[in-house]
């Protein structure tokens, strides 16, 4: 009575996760291939060759071109920006794969679908629809959730965009070719889990709809801010739940697999690829006292971890990307730049780095390179933080 009457708190109990780290199972109804571990060499070794190949054939002569979204929270409304002032200018790649993680989730379907969902893609990261996503539980509530805020609210805000209409859209690109990768951390396994979710909007129907809301509404959900979302998968006439949580626990931005590096593979077919990587979120930080509160130190922390994460996430891209004779850009948020945090969802904070973003991109001061950031982190090493804060790439002054 206790627990029914005030949160709900004796709901059934999870069933337990499966127990293989590679299993053969999936959510009731979908291939096994819907989704695969970062660390799985087997899959990649029988899959990944193929797939470069089927890319190359969907660039029709042009190079191969890849755009990875990181994780962020908040500051996912640069990348946002980005993607929308380059497409006013006419500069946007037309892009045969995107992956998204946690933010860059969030992000992903919009990139992946092109300009003409731009004003959704607007509405989604410039405007009122972030103001109230952090919804604090009673403090009771945290006795029986794994979650300082409710879910409720980013279900909300995915179920709003994540429509049959927008499904459909995915599917027909998939079936051309085209790929859209997004990235949870499975908590049980603590292992990256890629979803393909071209192949889930294949599927069609209320499954489709439902199984692609609930991995990004997972790859976004950081742990201990919001609660993580149960997957039920089905194999071996058994049926267990997964533990999802945000991806950018374990991979920052997804560019390729975290053992690809030390694969036998040869892919001719990435020579002149393009990958290009939009940091949400900076790569050096001044020096800010830190209040001793849960969630400013929680937020301090996660913004540690990630930051240190993008950094080696960058370097391994790089050198993936010039093993394999691809030409590498990246963008992010400068150390000069004022950012509020990941978790400041207020729509002034989120309006201001959107148009940040934007005026980058129509000034084509947005890709940088990694000698040019490290000299951005050296000046910013020595000095106290600057008035005014130029794009990524803005000439050095």
């Amino acid at each position: 009575m206790f627990c029914g009457s005030i949160l709900s708190a004796c709901a059934t109990p999870r069933l337990p996760a499966p127990p293989t780290l590679i299993a053969q199972v999936a959510p009731a109804g979908f291939s096994p291939n819907v989704r695969f571990l970062s660390s799985d060499r087997d899959y990649l070794v029988a899959h990944l060759k193929v797939a470069v190949q089927r890319l190359s054939a969907v660039a029709d002569g042009a190079p191969i071109r890849i755009l990875a979204l990181s994780g962020g929270g908040a500051d996912g409304a640069f990348g946002a920006g980005a993607l929308y002032g380059l497409a006013r200018t006419g500069q946007r790649p037309n892009f045969q794969v995107v992956t998204g993680v946690s933010a860059g989730a969030l992000l992903a379907p919009f990139a992946f679908l092109g300009t003409a969902w731009d004003p959704q893609l607007k509405d989604a990261f410039d405007s009122h629809r972030t103001d109230h996503l952090l919804r604090a539980r009673p403090w009771l509530g945290l006795l029986f959730h794994p979650g300082i805020y409710q879910r409720g609210p980013l279900i909300a805000l995915v179920h709003h965009f994540v429509t049959p209409r927008m499904i459909r859209a995915i599917a027909a690109q998939a079936r051309k070719g085209r790929v859209l990768l997004v990235v949870t951390t499975d908590l049980d396994k603590q292992e990256s889990v890629i979803w393909n979710m071209g192949l889930i909007a294949e599927h069609g129907g209320p499954a489709a709809l439902k199984l692609f809301s609930q991995v990004l509404v997972a790859s976004a959900s950081i742990p201990g801010v919001f609660p993580p979302v149960l997957i039920r998968v089905r194999g071996d006439g058994k049926t267990y739940d997964e533990m999802h949580v945000d991806g950018g626990t374990t991979l920052p931005f997804f560019v390729t697999s975290d053992i690809a590096d030390v694969m036998p593979l040869h892919l001719p077919e990435l020579q002149g690829a393009q990958a290009y990587v939009i940091v949400n979120g900076q790569l050096s930080a001044y020096p800010k006292t830190t209040p001793e509160t849960p969630m400013a130190v929680l937020a301090r922390a996660s913004s540690a971890a990630l930051m240190h994460a993008s950094r080696r996430a960058l370097v391994l891209s790089a050198l993936f990307a010039r093993h394999f004779g691809m030409h590498f850009r990246f963008t992010y948020l400068p150390m000069s730049y004022p950012d509020r945090g990941s978790l400041d969802f207020k729509f002034s904070n989120m309006h201001r780095l959107f148009d940040y973003g934007v005026r980058c991109a129509e000034a084509g001061e947005l890709w940088t390179t990694l000698n040019q950031a490290v000299d951005e982190g050296q000046r910013g090493a020595t000095h106290l933080p600057a008035k005014s804060y130029q794009c990524p790439a803005a000439p050095a002054g």
